[in-house]
């Protein structure tokens, strides 16, 4: 395990004796640098994981029983987590709504696409504050051009 690495693993969301993770192989990973755990099923020691520092966990559950009746298949494999798979080198990004896998060839479009949403999201929310736009106006997929032209002005 590399720094920044991330531990991904697909138990078909099992949680109960799928808890692949608890405060031993968290902390462990901390200790390699590594910036987390993708389990698609569940981990136990929730209260001890969640205070190892510098290190990111996202599940399908918590259960306080020990892992059993699971086998390896791979490792640094093809993996599928829901309906996505991802490969090794892809990049994780996660918060409380979700996770998303980048492929490496992906990621600077991914950023540069994901930026204009976020500052164009800061703009629709300033307007409806203002009560300028109404939400059908701003949350639509293209902004009639009297709002896209405010937009532009706005973000110079």
């Amino acid at each position: 395990m590399g720094e920044n690495d991330v531990v991904v693993v697909d138990l078909f969301g099992k949680v109960k004796y799928g808890t692949f993770v608890g405060d031993n192989l968290s902390t462990a990973v901390s200790s390699q640098k590594g910036a987390g755990l993708v389990i698609d099923g569940g981990i136990r020691d929730t209260v001890g994981v969640s205070d190892v520092p510098d290190i990111n966990v996202f599940c399908r559950g918590f259960d306080p029983t020990g892992i059993r009746d699971v086998t390896l298949i791979s490792l640094n494999g093809p993996t599928r987590i829901g309906q996505a798979t991802v490969l090794p080198g892809d990049i994780v990004l996660g918060s409380l709504t979700g996770l998303i896998f980048i492929p490496p060839h992906l990621v600077e479009e991914v950023v540069t696409t994901s930026e204009d949403i976020r500052i164009r999201d800061q703009f629709g929310k300033q307007r409806l504050r203002q009560g300028k736009y109404t939400s059908g106006q701003i949350d639509v997929h293209i902004w009639e051009d009297d709002i896209e032209a405010d937009f532009q002005e706005w973000r110079k």
